[in-house]
């Protein structure tokens, strides 16, 4: 997650988890959606990750189980503060992910979970574009987010109690169904996979 005046309260991420884990607890549960993003993900043992908006750093200690480097950026201290307990062994940065200055064409991986609805157009269009620099040739964007379900009575009840929680860009992006935006920001779409029953999406998507 990316910094704004809640992410600076200081029990952000303690709320911020509890809170996920209540929400996905039944739809498969949040350690499931996890599971099945990372498995979406073309992650081996070598690869460079950064993820960009790692929040409380639950995706963070999976990604360092699978990668050999990762580097997360958040602009929550308080956030950051439970990522770097749960993943000792990434390099964590407290930076804005719209102007964070990324080490041009080395990363392997990309990683944007539940942090690019945060923003608004332009920011997502900065975010992108850095990503986008980032990448190694041949290297993948994976972007993890908020879905909206078809089907189902509980992901439709859950998928409306969470969007009430979350700023008015989180319309903008996800019922825009994100492709436009990526391929103005030079990436096409390789893959979507669907997550905890419809209620969230993982995306990978290559340079264009």
């Amino acid at each position: 997650m990316d910094g704004t005046p809640l992410y600076a309260h200081r029990w952000v991420g303690a709320g911020y988890d509890a809170l996920a884990s209540v929400v996905y607890a039944p739809l498969g549960g949040l350690a499931g959606l996890r599971a099945q993003a990372l498995d979406a993900a073309p992650l081996v043992p070598a690869a460079r990750v950064l993820e960009l908006g790692c929040g409380t750093g639950g995706f963070t200690r999976l990604l360092s189980t699978r990668a050999a480097h990762v580097t997360s950026v958040d602009k929550s201290p308080n956030m950051m503060a439970r990522a770097r307990r749960r993943a000792p062994t990434a390099e964590l940065v407290e930076g804005d992910i719209t102007t964070y200055r990324a080490a041009r064409g080395v990363f392997d991986i990309v990683w944007c979970a539940f942090v690019l609805h945060e923003l608004d157009r332009a920011g997502r269009a900065a975010a992108l574009a850095i990503a986008h620099q980032a990448l190694a040739p041949g290297g993948t964007l994976v972007i993890v987010e908020h879905a909206l379900p078809t089907r189902g009575f509980w992901p439709r009840v859950m998928s409306r109690f969470v969007h009430a929680f979350e700023p008015t860009t989180v319309v903008e992006w996800v019922r825009g169904g994100f492709t436009h935006e990526l391929l103005e920001a030079g990436f096409a779409e390789t893959s979507r996979t669907l997550l905890a029953r419809g209620t969230a999406v993982v995306l990978t998507c290559a340079p264009r």
